[in-house]
């Protein structure tokens, strides 16, 4: 019975060690895969953010519509900012 101890924290290490090595081999398949797939085509991502700082929204991107998008979100979280701080004072 003393053995099952070291032998359960046994496992849970080479557990953790086969996990470990599977996590890394998986990276590195994709990683190849991906340089592959960079050199076969050139795509054009279209990409927006939102960024709050407080209640100030600063919004970027590269894609008009993206963009126009992200402001009518950054537009939506601002307002309910306010209508969450303005519920707050009547409490």
């Amino acid at each position: 019975m003393r053995f099952l101890i070291p032998l359960g924290i046994l496992l849970i290490f080479l557990g953790f060690i086969i996990l470990s090595l599977g996590l890394f081999f998986y990276t590195l398949e994709n990683i190849e895969k991906s340089k592959e797939e960079k050199n076969l085509k050139k795509e054009n991502i279209e990409y927006s953010g939102i960024i709050m700082i407080g209640p100030i929204p600063i919004v970027f991107g590269n894609s008009k519509s993206l963009t126009l998008f992200s402001i009518l979100i950054a537009m939506l979280m601002l307002l309910w900012f306010i209508l969450m701080v303005l519920s707050i004072r009547k409490v």
